[in-house]
């Protein structure tokens, strides 16, 4: 099951940064070929383990592997999803566990993209007894998940110590999650050099964590980040009046940014439709045509400017038009029909592509079905950023030359607005270093979407602005 093997060198450097005094288990969920085994020092190798992987023959070469340099090693091949305690050996109150390796960088949904078997479901995700904070949406990384699971089946012991290679993006959403549940009593995370020793193109490293299940003492409330295993000096992310900041001392430096009550901006996510073959259309020399080539004769009047994050980040016109044939969330226009029947008929003709949209959202749906469509949709003027790029950058929208609202795909996050002016003047406040200053505090930029909406209304609306037009005439509904 490991998303990769851990080189031997590597594997030495995570046991010299590892507190190892007083264990009595070492605990491996996704233990792979056991390289963690064989340079473990002595110490660790006279503790009984307990290894688990759904690859039979991974765990076969771990078990020689074990025999090899003198561990006891309990073997399961099994998943690392739903563990019991009979699974690590039932560990007692007494018990002093280190679970340690090297998980899957994946996500549930990625998995399923590679054909993956072994994934956690939803129902066991949320049945972890005791870590309801931990519980999270569908879309979650494995490496979490194996880590749920087992400190799941830990609850009655006295201690239990993680020391677990995963993407700084992940170890960031559990050390956050773990400030929240009582009996955490340190959060570290190491960044190590993925691309050297895994070709990855990924901020990764070694999460390290000290858990008393059984404790009531309250949490600590900081993630020590540190640059390398054995770097000494530490930055750190953590809570600041109760505000996530991903970094603490520039947070302090930019906290009057953080909006409180009715003081942020509704932000709103850009259209999703799943369906980019169809819907976004570009400019050929013959006309307009769709992602297979084909030239589409539908209505000019339904079609709307289109902007992707990578037109926001570099500040260029969109090279894509998109139908909008649907005003809010009760489904397409009743009428498309008769005021769009080249569109419609477009649409029926490729109704295929639609009915294969994977995304639950659709189930149950018009077969046409557009969402991140309301009232602030038809806005003549939005202020846009791009969720994916490091360094946000936010951009005035305007209508087309024939009047047509500007669009952005889901990978953006919008404002709605009624008037040039006004957006332009917040464009200038969200572009000024005092804002850019704030989101740095607070953004964790190596993740895969560092600008979400619940990041972005975070920042307080302008004073001399509010309160704003924006919704005067498109609304705030939907």
């Amino acid at each position: 099951m490991g998303d990769f093997q851990t080189p031997i060198e590597l594997a030495l450097d995570v046991w010299r940064a590892v507190d190892l005094a007083g264990l009595t288990a070492v605990i491996e969920p996704t233990v792979g070929v056991g390289n963690f085994i064989t340079t473990a020092p002595s110490e660790i190798r006279a503790l009984p383990w307990h290894i688990i992987d759904v690859n039979s023959d991974y765990l076969e070469v771990a078990r020689n592997a074990a025999r090899s340099v003198g561990v006891t090693a309990d073997a399961h091949a099994r998943s690392a999803f739903g563990l019991r305690p009979a699974d690590l050996g039932s560990p007692d109150s007494s018990s002093s566990v280190l679970v340690v390796g090297n998980p899957p960088w994946v996500t549930n949904s990625e998995q399923g993209a590679l054909v993956g078997k072994n994934v956690p479901s939803k129902r066991n995700h949320l049945r972890l007894s005791g870590l309801d904070a931990m519980t999270g949406k569908s879309n979650f990384d494995i490496a979490e998940a194996v880590l749920l699971s087992v400190l799941a089946a830990l609850e009655g012991v006295r201690e239990v110590r993680v020391a677990l290679l995963m993407k700084r993006s992940v170890a960031l959403k559990v050390g956050r999650e773990f400030m929240m549940t009582p009996g955490t009593r340190s959060l570290r995370f190491s960044t190590i050099d993925a691309r050297r020793w895994f070709g990855a193109s990924v901020e990764a490293g070694l999460f390290e964590m000290v858990w008393e299940p059984r404790s009531t003492k309250p949490p600590i409330t900081e993630i020590q980040l540190a640059e390398s295993l054995s770097a000494s000096r530490v930055t750190c992310a953590g809570l600041v009046n109760g505000n996530f900041a991903h970094d603490v001392p520039a947070y302090w430096d930019a906290m009057s940014m953080e909006a409180s009550g009715d003081d942020g901006l509704v932000w709103r996510q850009g259209l999703k439709h799943d369906a980019a073959r169809v819907l976004e259309l570009r400019v050929g020399p013959t006309g307009l045509v769709n992602g297979d080539g084909e030239v589409v004769d539908v209505e000019p009047e339904v079609l709307c400017p289109l902007y992707k994050s990578s037109d926001i980040a570099n500040v260029r016109p969109p090279s894509r038009v998109l139908p909008l044939y649907q005003f809010d969330l009760s489904g397409p226009d009743r009428l498309m029909q008769k005021r769009w029947p080249k569109l419609a008929a477009y649409l029926d003709r490729h109704r295929d592509v639609f009915d294969a949209r994977k995304s639950k959202i659709y189930a149950g749906k018009d077969p046409f079905m557009l969402f991140g469509v309301g009232k602030y949709t038809s806005a003549p003027f939005k202020v846009a950023v791009s969720g994916l790029y490091k360094s946000p950058r936010f951009s005035v929208l305007r209508p087309s030359n024939e009047g047509a609202p500007p669009l952005v795909d889901d990978t953006c996050y919008l404002l709605p607005f009624d008037t040039r002016d006004e957006a332009e003047a917040v464009a200038d406040y969200l572009n000024s270093p005092e804002t850019l200053r704030f989101l740095a505090a607070i953004c964790d930029i190596t993740a895969k979407r560092p600008y979400t909406a619940a990041v972005l209304r975070r920042i307080k609306a302008p004073a001399d602005l509010r309160p704003l037009t924006l919704f005067s005439s498109v609304g705030a509904s939907n």
